[in-house]
């Protein structure tokens, strides 16, 4: 009797076999893990730009109190930075403009023509921003006849 055994060829993995399965096993994880920090970019990029739709439709609902409280007046331009350490706005350049034109044939009970109040808000990321590009800020306007 012989107590050697028989070699059989598929008795196992050669070593490439192993080496070839990590490579894919490798390159999929890699895959799966650029998908997981892009979905994490996005993620906060949303939460940045809801922020600041937050903050514009605030600075455009203080300009229309201000119509509603004088309609005839003027409500002078408004740029500033929200402060450092204010959350997802922080750092975010505020601008809110406002023009008025009188609208012709029109006389309210008050006296005068109305006007056509333009109000347009914008909120651009920080100089250098990483997490949200310029072309990303918010723009937001109205348009109200007082």
């Amino acid at each position: 009797m012989a107590s050697e055994r028989a070699s059989r060829p598929d008795a196992g993995f050669t070593l490439i076999e192993v080496l070839i399965a990590m490579v894919i096993l490798a390159i999929g994880l890699l895959a799966v893990e650029a998908l997981g920090i892009g979905a994490a970019r996005s993620v906060q990029r949303a939460r940045v730009q809801s922020a600041y739709s937050a903050l514009a439709s605030d600075e455009l609902e203080q300009a229309m109190v201000t119509i509603g409280q004088a309609p005839t007046g003027t409500i002078a331009a408004r740029t500033y930075s929200v402060a450092s350490g204010s959350g997802a706005t922080s750092g975010a350049r505020v601008t809110r403009t406002a023009t008025s034109t009188d609208v012709s044939g029109t006389s309210p009970a008050r006296g005068g023509n109305l006007k056509l109040w333009t109000v347009t808000v914008s909120v651009l990321p920080p100089s250098g921003s990483t997490v949200i590009r310029t072309s990303d800020s918010v723009h937001v306007v109205s348009n109200v006849i007082r």
